[in-house]
């Protein structure tokens, strides 16, 4: 499929778009609203309300509250996604339907109502992909003079699929594997990040480990393919050999398991595994456990759309794995993003969406001011660590015996990617910022900023002059663009406005498992991705405690020719793609530093960390500076930065009041004084992501004051302005609710980086 030109400007977008959505409708943010209480506590708070008044109608908005969080908790789809989450909550659900909505507000009332509600301001208002709750949708992006043509299928869901968690799959093959007989039939392979030379071990940042003979030579058929088995063989006792294996795994030189994939390949995989036990009856009996967990998953599956089910299956399930492998169903406990569960659920919506030409081409000039500033962040953030990643290597080779070997730069290098030191990329992203700023003029004030892409272009083309993309990837950008509109028709007039939820510059979004799972075309997809990127890519050989790796985020798009960095202990579940950093040597070539494989092959240095720099580019695309108040930025059409306002915890002195009177009235005052929306979004610093709340609500007050309380004074605090607003959701479904929604585009610079070999 051919990509379409983004107006004038020479971007080319993708035909392949990404609409996310909320599983629950937009109007569900209306349930707790209590503007009459509102209205009455500021009357009482300016000093002209009536103390009895507002009393009677706090309680009436309590009340009100807690008869629609009874009605939610007792909604059959509210408790099936509350199952998928934490069936653990179940019991607070049914603790609410049971005392109904006129029980007691004791303190374990109150906690179970606040439960309730956040859950349900997730549901309503953020475009999460995830189960039937967040479902994902490919739409086609064309050339088109109607904006938007939108179909609604019969129902919410198009298709739902229940998929292991890679670990747990993983921890059933270990359990197989503690019988040697199994175990003789994994592949073992060389640690991924390692070496073997010889009779030698190259590794990272240390001299290299002289191994026997008798080392090498059962190292050098350790290549993650050949079964342990065929690995002794040319020992002259075969038995010795595994005992070797068992040293080498002792010393963290190999790794001898499965070594299954993650991403939703994993079963497949697995199959694979057990078909080469060689002894008919051990194979037999690790298919029959795998297929003991396959029939309780698909129990799992049979069970959606009947929370009672899902909850008998998804115990089933776990009391399945624990009886095969007498490990517990659950890891890594109060951690986000981690796969904590057996298995997940992902679906599509049933919907079909074209985005037409015309809706490219009104908001053509506004994204072109984005999508220069990205590149131009793309380029600063490669000129910063060209020049760290130099100092590196002028470091290490002063002095040096032999060549200076990628892995001993990889192993200096985490301080300049992560940590809470300053890196080269803080000062990049202010620089960023400052220079956004500089774009609209001095001293924007309170008042809200709008200009015209007109008026930018000259301050645009000083201020970010960059000639091209940094790195390979730095040639795709991933806006998420929000429409506020009441429906399609409003759309399809003109009559809406566009916001910038989150541009992922220097970013391939479209390659995560959890997306490409659904796409009909992944092949096309991934030759479209190596045509803009360039063959020979480097991707990363993760280790597993790798920050949000899991299954549903992992790379799906490979080329193929690219090639797997091992750069620390991990796994490689492609050897045929395996490059060990000790296995790149880099060199200086007329003042460029090359890496170059013992193949031949030669990246600049710097491509060789794409994937942490793009990493980088999506944190650093912030084009405000923290203030106390920032206004509304809007380019053309395009809202490109919501209302914010900024304080401490502290500050807002809400965190010390425990009742729900006080707290209401405090709420209120503090919500008077900043002078924000009554409906806005709070991100607290000690939480991942933000949260909706309706400051009308005493029910989302009273979830507020209490997250408050619990993280510390200390904390900062960054409050939104909620935009679409509820009544500008314009995805509709079957029944003809409405949902709030985002397009995520993927756009190609028409410039390449420099430096290319």
């Amino acid at each position: 499929m051919t990509k379409l030109e983004l107006g004038n400007t020479g971007w080319a977008v993708w035909p392949d778009a990404l609409l996310r959505t909320t599983g629950f409708p937009a109007a569900g943010l209306n349930a707790f609203t209590a503007p009459a209480a509102a209205a009455a506590a500021d009357d009482l708070l300016a000093g002209h309300g009536d103390a009895e008044v507002f009393d009677k109608v706090f309680a009436e908005a309590i009340a009100a509250g807690a008869a629609k969080i009874c009605e939610i908790a007792a909604d059959p789809l509210f408790r099936e996604a509350v199952t998928w989450q934490n069936p653990g909550v179940l019991i607070a659900l049914d603790g609410l339907v049971a005392g109904g909505p006129d029980a007691p507000r004791n303190v374990r009332r109150r906690d179970r109502e606040r439960a309730v509600t956040r859950y349900w301001q997730r549901y309503c208002a953020k475009n999460e992909t995830i189960g039937f709750f967040g479902p994902v949708c490919w739409i086609t992006v064309a050339d088109s003079d109607q904006t938007l043509d939108v179909r609604p299928g019969a129902g919410l869901l198009r298709q739902r699929g229940v998929m292991f968690e890679s670990w747990a799959l993983a921890a059933y093959a270990d359990h197989l594997a503690a019988d040697p007989r199994v175990r003789r039939c994994w592949p073992p392979a060389l640690l991924p990040h390692l070496t073997l030379h010889e009779r030698s071990i190259l590794r990272p940042m240390q001299p290299p480990l002289t191994l026997s003979a008798a080392e090498a030579d059962l190292l050098a058929r350790c290549d993650g393919r050949t079964p342990a088995h065929q690995v002794v063989t040319a020992l002259p006792r075969p038995e010795d050999g595994y005992l070797l294996l068992e040293r080498l795994v002792e010393r963290d030189l190999i790794i001898w398991d499965a070594n299954l994939p993650l991403g939703h390949q994993v079963e497949e995989a697995f199959r694979d595994r057990i078909a080469a036990i060689d002894e008919n009856e051990l194979r037999a009996e690790a298919v029959a456990g795998l297929d003991r967990l396959c029939a309780a998953r698909d129990a799992v599956a049979a069970a959606a759309g009947d929370p009672d089910a899902l909850k008998a299956a998804l115990a089933t399930l776990d009391e399945e794995f624990t009886a095969l492998t007498g490990a517990a169903p659950r890891r890594r406990d109060g951690q986000m993003y981690a796969g904590r569960t057996l298995c997940y659920e992902d679906t599509t919506r049933d919907l079909d969406v074209t985005i037409g030409s015309a809706l490219l081409d009104d908001l053509a000039a506004p994204l072109n001011v984005l999508l220069i500033t990205a590149r131009w962040l793309s380029a600063a953030l490669a000129d910063a660590y060209a020049a760290a990643l130099r100092e590196l290597y002028d470091d290490l080779r002063e002095g040096a015996d032999g060549p200076v070997r990628l892995s001993d730069i990889l192993a200096l290098a985490p301080g300049l990617f992560w940590g809470d030191g300053q890196r080269p990329a803080d000062a990049v992203a202010e620089e960023f910022a400052r220079r956004w700023e500089g774009l609209f003029g001095p001293g924007q004030g309170e008042a809200p900023v709008q200009v015209s892409s007109t008026e930018l272009a000259e301050p645009l083309a000083r201020l970010f002059p960059a000639e091209r993309p940094g790195w390979s990837a730095g040639r795709l950008h991933s806006p998420d663009l929000q429409i506020c509109a009441p429906d399609v028709d409003s759309v399809n007039r003109g009559d809406y406005q566009a916001v910038l939820g989150e541009m992922h510059a220097a970013w391939a979004t479209f390659e995560s498992d959890l997306f490409t799972v659904w796409h009909p075309e992944v092949d096309r997809l991934r030759d479209e991705l190596s045509a803009d990127l360039g063959s020979h890519r480097i991707r990363l050989v993760l280790p597993a405690d790798w920050p949000r790796h899991t299954g549903r985020v992992t790379q799906s798009l490979t080329g193929t020719t690219d090639r797997r960095l091992g750069f620390a202990p991990g796994r490689c579940t492609e050897p045929e793609r395996l490059l060990p950093a000790t296995s790149v040597v880099v060199t200086d070539e007329d003042g460029a530093l090359i890496a170059t494989a013992p193949d031949g092959h030669r990246w600049p240095l710097l491509e060789m960390f794409s994937e942490m720099l793009s990493t980088l580019a999506v944190d650093a695309f912030k084009i405000t500076t923290p203030r106390e108040h920032t206004p509304r930025i809007t380019i053309d059409r395009l809202v490109v930065s919501r209302e914010t306002w900024r304080t401490t915890i502290s500050e807002t002195g809400l965190a010390g009041i425990t009742d729900e009177r006080g707290r209401y009235l405090a709420t209120r005052a503090w919500r008077n004084r900043l002078n924000l929306p009554d409906r806005v979004f709070i991100k607290i610093g000690s939480e991942v992501k933000p949260c909706y709340f309706d400051l009308t609500s005493p029910h989302y007050v009273g979830v507020l004051c209490t997250m408050l309380r619990t993280a510390g004074p200390d904390i900062t605090l960054t409050v939104s302005e909620a935009l679409p607003t509820s009544d500008q959701a314009w995805v509709p479904d079957h029944r003809g609710d409405r949902y709030f929604s985002e397009f995520r585009l993927q756009i190609t610079d028409p410039l390449v980086p420099g430096g290319a070999l």
